[in-house]
Parts: structure tokens; sequence; C-alpha cells
């Protein structure tokens, strides 16, 4: 990923109605992949930038309280399903360490 001299914010279409799709905005942004893309927005997200995007919808600046509430729904929505995938290889590592720990005590 190189250092852009244009923030991805500044060419966000206002209103999920117009949200520009990943292919456009790689185009419009200069990022050479869609996971460049994803990096660059994410830094921008991080101080405080907030930029609006759905599954296949694309991105966008939010018009209204109600697109804002969305996006967050989508988001913690997300999150939750990340944790649960988490969740069962978290406890299958622990039932891992623990049958190491046993071979570890019965030598």
């Amino acid at each position: 990923m190189e250092k852009k001299d244009i923030r991805i914010f500044d060419l966000l279409p206002v209103g999920k109605e117009n949200a520009i799709s990943t292919t456009d905005l790689l185009k419009k942004s200069g990022c050479r992949t869609a996971r460049d893309l994803q990096q660059c927005i994410a830094s921008e997200r991080a101080p405080g930038a907030v930029i609006c995007s759905g599954t296949g919808r694309g991105y966008w600046k939010p018009k209204n309280r109600k697109e804002i509430e969305d996006f967050c729904k989508t988001m913690d929505a997300r999150a939750r399903h990340i944790f649960v995938a988490t969740k069962s290889a978290r406890a299958l590592l622990r039932q891992m360490d623990r049958q190491q720990d046993d071979n570890t005590e019965n030598k």
C-alpha cells in the first residue's frame, strides 16, 4: 500500500443511496487492491472518520442519524459473528493446552 495524498473520506458521496462501489473507489483513490483500500479506510476510521459501508453497497458518508445507527448495528452484528467464530477456536486452544499439561504431568 502506498501513501495517498487524498483522503478516502473526501472521495465519498453523501447518503447510502449514492454509495460508491469498491471498484470505483479503488480507481479514484489510487489504492492497488481492495485490501489496501480497507486498510486506508481503517486508518481514517481509527481517529474518527465516519465512513459507512455495507456488503454489496459500497461506501458513503452518512447523511443522517439513521444511516449512522444502521451502520453501527451492521458493524456490531459483524463483530458479534466474528466473536462467536473465535470463541469455539479459543475453546479448542484451551482444550489443547489442558491436554498438553496432562501429558507433561504424566511424564
